[in-house]
């Protein structure tokens, strides 16, 4: 099969959570169904998904689900357990620069050696050496994640860290964003469109709790406080506002206690693609990032 044939199959994008998986369906840039099954308590630890097979199961059996093995999977990873990079590099050409940042990777990152899978894509020039984007996912992640997918009797074609794939949907390079479920927080900060910090946060409270909320601003500010503190340079982000997307991002909607802890505005944004209301849209977030990945790079 050629790579137009397989540009041309439908698309399904699926972000396994700790209590839900999400998916959509549709085209690269276009989606025309979506929906959502709960998942059993515990069947995710740490970003790995214990019952791969359970887990398949769960997606086979969920109505709309679609079952057809002739569609592209892209999944969508928890931020946990995983690393990024930007590192500067001499510009060199084919083989020779894939290997040379193969050994840099290893030199700087050397603890994902045995432990991670690796991708990298050039992300520009400065200063006459090529910038490289380096990400790093626990291996035993990204494998439950692709076996679930197996197990749903479909298979894995490409994936993404949910936070990215939440901010590509934003359509912003520069942007602060934080993906928010009731049980964990994803916070980035983009710049030229590549994460200069990524955090992933357990939440240790319910979300009826005030707690949660607290737990949250507290978060936001500690991570845009180091930013700043490492950062007095860059004076782009001290006036973004913060993108709250995910699952419980309404929920999270507290404006007044975010900007008096950050002096950031805060608010749920327009995506790149739109669902049935803008709630499920923001829910949606990282599937629709999915959606907009560029499959052919």
């Amino acid at each position: 099969m050629n790579i137009r044939s397989i540009l041309r199959q439908p698309l399904l994008t699926v972000a396994i959570h700790e209590r839900e998986a999400r998916w959509t369906l549709g085209l690269p840039g276009r989606i025309t169904a979506y929906g959502a099954t709960r998942l059993p308590v515990g069947m995710v630890d740490d970003g790995v998904i214990l019952d791969s097979a359970a887990a398949g199961l769960v997606l086979r059996e969920s109505a709309d689900f679609p079952g057809s093995s002739r569609m592209r999977v892209v999944i969508a990873l928890p931020a946990q357990r995983s690393v990024v990079r930007q590192i500067e590099l001499p510009m060199l050409r084919g083989r020779q620069f894939a290997e040379l940042v193969e050994r840099e990777t290893r030199r700087e990152m050397s603890a994902l050696a045995d432990n991670a899978y690796v991708s990298w894509k050039r992300t520009g020039v400065r200063d006459g050496k090529a910038q490289v984007f380096v990400v790093g996912v626990a291996r035993d992640v990204l494998d439950s994640h692709a076996a679930a997918i197996r197990a749903a009797r479909l298979r894995p074609f490409a994936a993404d860290l949910r936070i990215i794939a939440a901010a590509r949907a934003l359509g912003q390079p520069d942007c602060i964003i934080a993906n928010i479920e009731e049980e964990e927080i994803e916070i980035g900060i983009f710049r030229g469109g590549v994460p200069a910090i990524m955090r992933f946060v357990a939440m240790s409270s319910s979300a009826l709790e005030q707690a949660w909320s607290d737990q949250i601003t507290e978060e936001l500010a500690r991570t845009l406080k180091f930013y700043r503190d490492s950062r007095r340079e860059d004076d782009v982000v001290s006036r973004l506002p913060i993108m709250l997307v995910g699952g419980a991002a309404q929920h999270a909607m507290i404006t007044s206690e975010v900007v008096a802890s950050t002096g950031h505005e805060v608010g749920t944004p327009s995506l790149r693609l739109g669902l049935i209301s803008d709630d499920e849209t923001v829910r949606f977030a990282a599937n629709i990032g999915l959606a907009l990945k560029d499959l052919a790079a």
